[in-house]
């Protein structure tokens, strides 16, 4: 599982030297962009402070942004603002 988020945070952000760490599994239940059955779906949140990128993006990354606020345009924005302040509060009281 950490071998899989490694590769996915190189292949969307282009990342080369970081560090990740797993912070909690998740569900989301119901219809929404990605799940047309509303079945329950399982995911794992993961923490990662990157240190560098590649030079050029590639076919997967349009650009690269940084946002002092969450985008209003989340995939489950019903449960990514609790997992974003689950984050900030772990790693707030380190």
């Amino acid at each position: 599982m950490l071998d899989t988020a490694k590769r996915e945070l190189q292949e969307e952000t282009g990342a080369i030297e970081f560090e990740i760490q797993p912070i909690s599994v998740y569900s989301v239940t119901g219809k929404n962009r990605v799940n047309s059955n509303g079945n329950e779906t399982f995911g794992m949140l993961f923490y990662a402070e990157i240190h560098s990128f590649k030079d050029m993006l590639e076919d997967e990354i349009e650009k690269i942004e940084f946002f002092s606020d969450l985008p209003s345009n989340l995939t489950y924005p019903e449960i990514q603002p609790y997992l974003y302040n689950k984050v900030v509060g772990i790693k707030g009281k380190k």
